[in-house]
């Protein structure tokens, strides 16, 4: 497996891993023509749904308060149109190399370092040809807790 592939993968299971935790499914698209790698889904009320692009990067993306990500113009323009169920970008900062991405004992298995997350709805459209430079804050954090209230908020407004 190609090194792009294993980082795919390693962040598709990262997402996967935090929304079991938050007690949601996690259903990955066969193709990916729309920039929605899979959809987080709820057994409550409406049945509200999320669907995710995910990313990972080993780059030094860490500015100030942001993480500064270079995302594709047809990225970014997919996931920022109006859709029925809210879509959102997690982006997983990751260490460099392959050796320090989990620590694994018997007690612990830790997957290393974090993801983030942000809705583009609504976001303008670019000039840009081919890549977009979108700030995610360091606030939001793809973690179980801000999961549930993603999913909370989809099944009252169907927005984040």
């Amino acid at each position: 497996m190609d090194m792009n592939t294993q980082k795919s993968r390693f962040s598709l299971s990262y997402i996967e891993a935090v929304a079991s935790h938050a007690g949601f499914q996690v259903e990955e698209v066969k193709v990916d023509l729309d920039s929605v790698d899979g959809t987080v889904k709820a057994d409550f009320g409406k049945r509200p749904r999320i669907e995710f692009q995910a990313k990972a990067t080993a780059r030094d993306v860490v500015r100030e308060e942001y993480i500064h990500f270079q995302l594709s113009v047809k990225n970014y323009d997919d996931l920022r149109l109006e859709a029925i169920n809210p879509r959102i970008l997690v982006v997983l900062v990751m260490p460099e190399s392959i050796d320090e991405w989990i620590n694994q004992s018997d007690e612990e298995l830790c997957l290393r370092y974090c993801a983030y997350w942000m809705s583009l709805e609504g976001s303008p459209a670019s000039s840009n040809q081919n890549t977009i430079t979108v700030h995610l804050p360091l606030g939001n954090v793809f973690d179980s807790a801000q999961l549930a209230k993603m999913m909370q908020s989809a099944e009252r407004t169907g927005v984040l």
